[in-house]
């Protein structure tokens, strides 16, 4: 597991109700699923868009509506771990006030 999938993946799921539940799988699943699109989606375009006749309009139109997809995930992966800093961050210094260094 890289450092980042570590910090984004919970633990804790057990203490949550099901409606909770409900709505963490599926917009986990959402973002995932916006993520894998995105970089097949990009992919493509790299590989294929550049004079190539076989790389079709339709084709074009498709990569860039998975491109779209993962990016109205990407603002709330990245406010997420915003948070998760900032959060990481007045612990560290409360902790440390509380040990007076």
């Amino acid at each position: 597991m890289s450092n980042i999938e570590q910090l984004l993946t919970r633990c804790d799921l057990g203490k949550e109700d099901d409606q909770a539940l409900t709505a963490i799988r599926m917009h986990s699943e959402g973002a995932y699923e916006g993520i894998m699109s995105w970089l097949g989606s990009v992919g493509n375009i790299m590989f294929w868009a550049c004079n190539n006749k076989d790389y079709t309009d339709e084709m074009a139109r498709e990569d860039l509506c998975n491109l779209g997809e993962m990016l109205m995930y990407l603002p709330g992966i990245a406010s997420a771990l915003k948070f998760n800093a900032d959060e990481a961050d007045f612990n560290i210094l409360e902790r440390r006030q509380k040990n007076g260094k």
